[in-house]
């Protein structure tokens, strides 16, 4: 506990519980994530999913993982920006 105390930049005695990480703040971050990545992927699924009725319906691998490999960008870049707010607000 000491180590994680010291690699935080945290003051930690002996018997004090430090919760730096609140529950509150993390579950506000998952909710924003949530709401934003839902608002989000509506318009996403209106102009891309169309582009891939074919690949859709004949089950195409690659189609498949076109569409995979856009939602995993659009979510990894959704999750960073968010992460780097969050953290911006933290401290």
């Amino acid at each position: 506990m000491e180590n994680i105390a010291k690699m935080k930049k945290i003051t930690y005695t002996k018997g004090e519980k430090i919760d730096t990480d609140s529950r509150k703040k993390s579950l506000l971050e998952t909710l924003v994530d949530i709401i934003i990545g839902f608002l989000l992927f509506l318009p996403v699924n209106f102009f891309v999913l169309p582009l891939f009725v074919d690949q859709i319906a004949s089950q195409d691998i690659l189609g498949v993982l076109s569409i995979s490999v856009i939602y995993m960008s659009i979510a990894l870049v959704r999750k960073y920006v968010l992460r780097r707010v969050f953290e911006s607000f933290r401290g």
